[in-house]
């Protein structure tokens, strides 16, 4: 026995109640859980008195985007210490891969918009020395001290295919069969899913919307059929409606994203808000319509108020202001 965790609450992650007992450890792996002094510490190298504290499987972030931090940072701060173990990068639709080689500084200045992340750490932590999925998570190597993975963000892969007129245009065919080509080599060698932005808070450094807010609905849509065709797979969505209350059509539209893809559909933020408390219970009744079509819909919460600094350098949504 490596490690004996004695006297700990036990939170399993199954939604039992909490309970105290002892956890023992070898080569990794938890080899028993007993009631507190049911496990002979005998021969075990280390022995860890718990009591008081809390002991869980590791917390998954589905929503974050470290996919520039994990380059200069490969704990993942201040995720690492509130129990995260696992992130899931590249949500909506922004992503350093894909990538033209020579084009990093368009993303750049759209992530320091849209995600208020510093273009300074951006120009200096981002030495762009890939151009496909596969290279990146090369360039991340096997280092990093949480596991993490990343979704294709729909903007990457448009202005892969597009160029500079992924913002301003539907695209032709020729071009969405590129884009669908793309998004299945993305899968192929490493990605696990997809994400897009439809939400009018977003948009590049130049400020016109991102490339994804330019694509029609029947692009999302071709593109979620790709990822059906790869198992292990999810999606994610951002829209107005994601914070304003959803609109009849977007429903519709969840509802045929998750269909066609075959997959989960995971829309960033439900929240509870004073100002408008039927709020959170219209928009879970909009994902219930979508279960009911036989879709399966489900939002991304916060367990906690969070304060925001919002301001002109870090804050998306002001840019909605008027001039």
């Amino acid at each position: 026995m490596d490690l004996l965790i004695t006297r700990a609450t036990i939170v399993d992650g199954t939604g039992a109640p909490a309970r105290q007992g002892d956890v023992a450890v070898s080569d990794g792996r938890i080899t028993r859980i007993g009631e507190p002094g049911s496990i002979d510490a005998t021969g075990a190298r280390r022995v860890l008195d718990a009591e008081g504290l809390v002991l869980c499987p590791g917390f998954v972030d589905p929503h974050t985007h470290y996919d520039a931090q994990l380059l200069w940072d490969p704990t993942a701060s201040p995720s690492n210490i509130h129990g995260v173990t696992t992130v899931i990068a590249g949500n909506c639709g922004f992503t350093l891969a894909p990538v033209t080689e020579g084009d990093g500084d368009y993303t750049a200045a759209m992530l320091a918009r849209v995600e208020g992340m510093p273009l300074p750490a951006l120009e200096k932590g981002i030495d762009w020395s890939w151009t496909e999925v596969g290279e990146y998570l090369d360039r991340l190597g096997s280092g990093l001290g949480v596991n993490a993975a990343f979704l294709v963000g729909h903007c990457a892969i448009r202005r892969k295919v597009m160029g500079a007129d992924a913002v301003g245009n539907e695209a032709t065919p020729e071009q969405l069969e590129a884009m669908k080509s793309l998004l299945a080599q993305s899968l192929e060698q490493g990605a696990i899913g997809f994400s897009t932005t439809r939400a009018r808070t977003h948009s590049d450094g130049d400020d016109q919307p991102v490339a994804s807010r330019w694509a029609t609905e029947e692009e999302v849509l071709a593109l979620a059929e790709v990822v059906s065709r790869h198992e292990g797979t999810t999606l994610e969505f951002a829209s107005d409606g994601c914070l304003d209350g959803f609109e009849d059509d977007e429903v519709d539209f969840m509802t045929r994203f998750s269909l066609t893809g075959r997959r989960p559909l995971n829309w960033n933020v439900l929240t509870v808000d004073s100002h408008a408390p039927e709020r959170y219970r219209n928009q879970l009744a909009a994902m219930q319509r979508c279960r009911e079509a036989g879709a399966r819909v489900v939002a991304l919460t916060m367990p906690v108020i969070v304060p925001m600094n919002m301001s002109f350098l870090n804050f998306c949504a002001l840019n909605l202001m008027p001039d």
